[in-house]
C-alpha cells in the first residue's frame, strides 16, 4: 500500500510541474515517434502524432517545422523538470500538429515527425 501511495505522490508532482517545465527543464531531446498519420480537417492539414516519453514527467517543449522541396520536416522536443524524480515508465502520448500549408503548389508531400514519415496529396 505505501509503494502506491508513493507512486500517486510522485505522479502528482510530475503533473503539478508540467505548466512549470521550460523554467528548470532538461530540453533538446528529441520526442521518441512511433507513428504519424495526415488528416485533413476544417480546410486544414495535420500531422497526427504518437509516440512515448520516457518518464511520467517528460512532455513536448518545442516544435520546429521546416519545408525543403516536396518534404515538410517537423522535429519534436522534449523536457524534463531537472529537480524532480520521475517515475521511469514509459508514458504514451498523442498530438495533432497543424502542417504549414499556404504558398504551396498541390503535390504529393512527405510529412518527417523525428524520422517517421507519413505522405499526403495538398490541393486534389
Amino acid at each position: 500500500m505505501s509503494l502506491l501511495l508513493m507512486l500517486s505522490l510522485i505522479m502528482a508532482a510530475c503533473a503539478s510541474s508540467e505548466t512549470q517545465v521550460s523554467e528548470s527543464a532538461a530540453s533538446g531531446t528529441p520526442a521518441i515517434v512511433e507513428g504519424v498519420s495526415v488528416d485533413f480537417r476544417n480546410t486544414h492539414y495535420y500531422a497526427l502524432v504518437t509516440g512515448t516519453y520516457p518518464d511520467a514527467c517528460t512532455r513536448i517543449s518545442d516544435i520546429e517545422q521546416e519545408t525543403s522541396g516536396n518534404t515538410i520536416t517537423i522535429t519534436l522536443s522534449t523536457a524534463a523538470p531537472e529537480d524532480l524524480t520521475c517515475a521511469q515508465m514509459l508514458s504514451p502520448f498523442g498530438v495533432d500538429l497543424l502542417i504549414a500549408t499556404g504558398g504551396l503548389p498541390p503535390g504529393v508531400y512527405t510529412v518527417d515527425v523525428n524520422g517517421v514519415t507519413a505522405e499526403f496529396t495538398l490541393g486534389e
